[in-house]
């Protein structure tokens, strides 16, 4: 199980790669997109039965359900190209990791108030449960009231949000995996956490706007 886990894993990180560098929206770069989906449904799929039945690790939920909800929404916006054509699966998986990440910060607090709200596992769990709550609210938010006026590439904006994060998600999972060798066993090895983060989403929001000055502007009427 492990091996299959950790071999997904290396899959999904040459595949985002190779989509990475490759021409966007050819057939190369569908092919390889459908790899990567497989990949990360499998790491969330090994993950829960890893942590079902071997042993529990706060590490493999978290990385599992952010990585593989970043991925699903990423994969059905592309399905979905016109406001309004959500269905029950879009706003169940919005809803359900929205109520994980207000769990992963009440988790924060619980464990803030046995060993000290400064702790790095404490810390960890506030930025990260915030953000992936606030995510998915966003998303949820939008399903329910499409904004007025929208862009008519909305679907591949959101679509290079919701890949870049789930590969931003799976480097800190290998950076975190492999935090001995990086760092050496460094008391600050907590932040590989976050460097991934900090480092590959400038170029998530150099995409966007590069796509911004591409497209045009066109108003559609909410829910249609």
């Amino acid at each position: 199980m492990l091996i299959s886990h950790a071999s997904a894993g290396a899959m999904v990180l040459l595949t985002g790669l190779l989509n990475f560098i490759n021409k966007k929206g050819g057939k190369l770069h569908k092919k390889l997109g459908i790899t990567y989906v497989l990949g990360m449904a499998w790491i969330f799929v090994s993950a829960i039965l890893i942590i079902t039945f071997y042993r529990f690790s706060a590490f493999l939920m978290v990385v599992g359900v952010v990585s593989f909800y970043a991925t699903f929404t990423g994969y059905r916006v592309t399905k979905r190209k016109k406001l309004g054509e959500h269905t029950w699966v879009d706003l169940g998986a919005s809803g359900l990791t929205m109520a994980f990440g207000m769990g992963l910060v009440g988790y924060g607090f619980y464990v803030g108030s046995v060993a000290g709200f400064g702790v790095p596992l404490a810390i960890l769990s506030y930025i990260f449960g915030f953000f992936t709550a606030f995510a998915a609210y966003r998303d949820l938010a939008f399903l329910l009231k499409p904004r007025e006026e929208t862009y008519k590439l909305w679907w591949l904006r959101q679509h290079i949000s919701a890949i870049g994060g789930s590969y931003i998600a799976a480097i800190t999972a290998f950076a975190v995996q492999n935090g001995d060798r990086i760092m050496g066993g460094s008391q600050y090895q907590w932040l590989l956490w976050l460097i991934p983060t900090v480092i590959f989403t400038p170029a998530i929001v150099f995409f966007q706007r590069k796509l911004k000055t591409k497209k045009e502007h066109i108003t559609v009427s909410a829910g249609a």
